[in-house]
Parts: structure tokens; C-alpha cells; sequence
């Protein structure tokens, strides 16, 4: 069918609604526009998140709860706002952006927008694959982990619950705390995390403490979420496959997540199209709408480095619906995302001396790339020496 209404006019009119500029139920809040064949595949210009509209598919209302960490006292409790025009944001290679306009400097709204993945499901992934193609075929369990772009150490915290050695590298301050802040709230829980670090790098440089990286290199390094995007140049990507390789075990796996082909050949790269949605924590009271993109915004097709806009409104929740929300806080910026095509990234990972062993559509050894729900590509390459 034909494709709905752009995504940046549905999250002005949803956002409108939540603030009670719009009469309730004069628009259809955040419906996804068909893409993909058959209209199987939501459209995804924040790819980030395509776990989400998979979850979501089929159902009338896209407002999912979840259980998210509790504001810690880092959290800002004005509302900011990114400086009028279009600022370029900072990425996480990248020196740490100005605190009142990062995305990444809201972990805690961040946490809530993103962190709808089922993490320990992924483990297992990720344990599968060192057993069926790690240490150079049939090599024994996942002992340890390196998560690149870590942010709010998701995978590190689901490593570490199983006494994986996990270190979760991230480079921004506020990120890192939060992590940190996550794992001391499961140790009060009487749940031991001595596995796990938080560290501060660049994953273009792979550079960790003194005796934190296990005796011989690590089983698997992770780069999920779409960290792959904040590696803005082919100089950078190589750059950290190489330092990545050091970091591994002979045999062992590195496994990057990126955007589906059927998303870069869709056509709305060089549209601008973005995507817009709503998370709900309802323990604290709280909804956050989240734009991932924006009609408009620029792509580079020499560079293919996309200028995408990100903001997070952060609402309270009150329970009454004939009364105006309360924003508690906006953050918005504009952050480069470079896109890599499988063919491109495969030979990257050839000039790192990394050889490409698998492809799957999703977190999981059973989608293929080519399955019509498959909704992110997964590469895995290992060390082979």
C-alpha cells in the first residue's frame, strides 16, 4: 500500500496530543508507515530500534511498558533544549558533547527509549555463536565479553549476571556512570557483579587497564545497537576492527549489528525519512516520545553519513487524561550516523585481517537475512590466525 504520513508530522501531531494541543483521539498516535515487502517490514530510519516495531507490529497501540533503572541524581530536572538551527552533534568516538544538548548525556531517558531488548536472550546468541563457530570451530563457552559503545552496559550487565567476564567500554562520562549506577543497584539486590567493569575509551583505540582483559584476549566482542554508525570514516572503522582483532583470542568473534539491507535500498535515506515512537515507565511515572530522524534530514551520498535528528521529550504521567502533561525535559541534537553496506563492511573487516564466518537477520542463529522478519543484520567475523 501506499506509504502513511511522514513520521516527523506524526511525532509534531502525537506530541501536540500528549501536551494537550489536539482533542484525544483526533489522530492515530505513532502508526508506522509500511515499508518492505509486503508491508512486513516496519520502516526504519532509526534502526536503533527495530526490535521495537517488530515487537509492536500488528497491534493497535505502540506504547510498551517498561521496567527501566530508577533517575538517579545525575539526572538534569530542567528542560533543555539544543541551540536553534542545525548543531552538530557529537558522536561517542568523538570528544564528549556539550551536556544540555547530547542524547547521550540523558542515560536515564536513554535507558527508557532503547532498552526494550530481551538482553539475556542475546547472551545466548552470542553464546551460541562461540560454541558453533568460535576458537577456530567447536570452541568451548562464552568465558568473556568486550562491549564497544557500551552506553548503559546492557549486554555487560546480562554477561556479568552469569559470571561472564564482561567489560563494557564507553566514552561518554554521564553514560558510564549510569552503568555503573545499574550494576551497584542489582549488587544491592544481593546479586554479585564482580565480572563486570565499566572503562572509559575510544573504540577506534582499544586501549584497556592494566590486567582487565582476560589472559590470552577476549571469547567475543560485541558492537550492537548501532554503534557501527558513530565510525564516520572507513579510516575509523578499520582502525577499530584492527584494534578489536588485538583484543580477541585466536579464533575468537566479533559481531556487529547493522542496519538491513532492505532499509538502505528502501529509498528513504535520500528522503530523510525518520521514525517516531513512545516508551512508558510506568514505576516512575513517566513516558518518553522519541523522534529518530526527521523529514529532511540530510544524507551524504559520497560520505553516506546521515545527519540524523534525535530528541527525547520526557512527560509525566499523571493518569488523567482531560489534563495537560508536564514535559519534564526535552534534549534534542542532530548526530552524524555513517551507514555501511554489508559488501563494504565485510571488506573492512578483510583489511583488519578479521574473516567474515556468518550473517543472520537478527539476534538469533535461526533468521536467516533473507526471512521477511528479519529486521537487522548481524555479522560475525573471528580472529583467525
Amino acid at each position: 500500500g501506499a506509504r502513511e504520513t511522514r513520521s516527523n508530522a506524526m511525532f509534531a501531531r502525537a506530541l501536540a496530543l500528549e501536551l494537550g494541543a489536539l482533542e484525544l483521539g483526533a489522530v492515530s498516535m505513532l502508526k508506522p508507515h509500511a515499508l518492505g515487502r509486503g508491508g512486513a517490514r516496519g520502516g526504519w530510519g532509526g534502526w536503533r530500534c527495530a526490535r521495537a516495531w517488530s515487537a509492536m507490529r500488528g497491534a493497535r497501540a505502540t506504547t510498551v511498558t517498561v521496567t527501566a533503572f530508577p533517575w538517579t541524581s545525575r539526572s538534569r530536572s530542567t528542560t533543555t533544549r539544543m541551540a536553534s538551527g542545525r548543531t552538530r552533534g557529537g558522536t561517542r568516538v568523538g570528544a564528549a558533547s556539550d551536556a544540555a544538548s547530547s542524547v547521550y548525556d540523558a542515560p536515564e531517558i536513554y535507558d527508557v527509549a532503547f532498552g526494550f531488548r530481551d538482553f539475556d536472550k542475546e547472551i545466548d546468541f552470542l553464546e551460541t555463536l562461540v560454541r558453533e563457530y568460535g576458537a577456530l570451530h567447536g570452541g568451548g563457552g562464552l568465558t568473556s565479553a568486550l562491549e564497544l559503545g557500551a552506553g548503559p552496559a546492557w549486554h555487560s550487565l546480562a554477561c556479568a549476571r552469569r559470571g561472564i567476564q564482561a567489560v563494557a567500554l564507553e566514552r561518554n562520562p554521564a553514560m558510564r556512570a549510569y552503568a555503573n549506577d545499574k550494576k551497584a543497584a542489582v549488587e544491592a539486590s544481593g546479586v554479585k557483579l564482580n565480572s563486570m567493569r565499566v572503562v572509559d575509551g575510544d573504540m577506534r583505540h582499544i586501549e584497556l587497564p592494566h590486567m582487565m582483559a582476560p589472559e590470552g584476549g577476549f571469547d567475543c566482542v560485541v558492537m550492537l545497537l548501532g554503534t557501527v554508525a558513530h565510525l564516520l570514516t572507513y579510516d575509523d572503522a578499520i582502525s577499530c576492527m584492527t584494534s578489536v582483532r588485538k583484543q580477541l583470542k585466536p579464533g575468537g568473534l566479533f559481531v556487529v549489528e547493522l542496519e538491513h539491507p532492505w532499509d538502505l535500498f528502501s529509498g528513504d535515506l535520500s528522503e530523510g525519512v525518520g521514525d517516531a515512537w513512545d516508551r512508558v515507565d510506568e514505576e516512575r511515572g513517566v513516558k518518553v516520545l522519541v523522534e529518530w530522524g526527521r523529514d529532511g534530514d540530510e544524507f551524504d551520498i559520497e560520505t553516506q553519513v546521515y545527519e540524523r535528528t534525535v530528541s527525547f521529550n520526557l512527560i509525566e504521567l499523571d493518569g488523567n487524561e482531560n489534563t495537560k502533561p508536564k514535559v519534564l525535559k526535552t534534549v534534542e541534537e542532530v548526530v552524524p550516523c555513517k551507514i555501511y553496506t554489508a559488501p563494504e563492511f565485510k571488506a573492512l573487516a578483510r583489511a583488519a585481517s578479521l574473516a567474515h564466518v556468518g550473517t543472520f537477520g537478527d539476534m538469533s542463529t535461526t533468521m536467516a537475512l533473507d526471512d521477511e522478519d528479519a529486521h537487522n543484520m548481524v555479522l560475525v567475523f573471528r580472529r583467525d590466525d
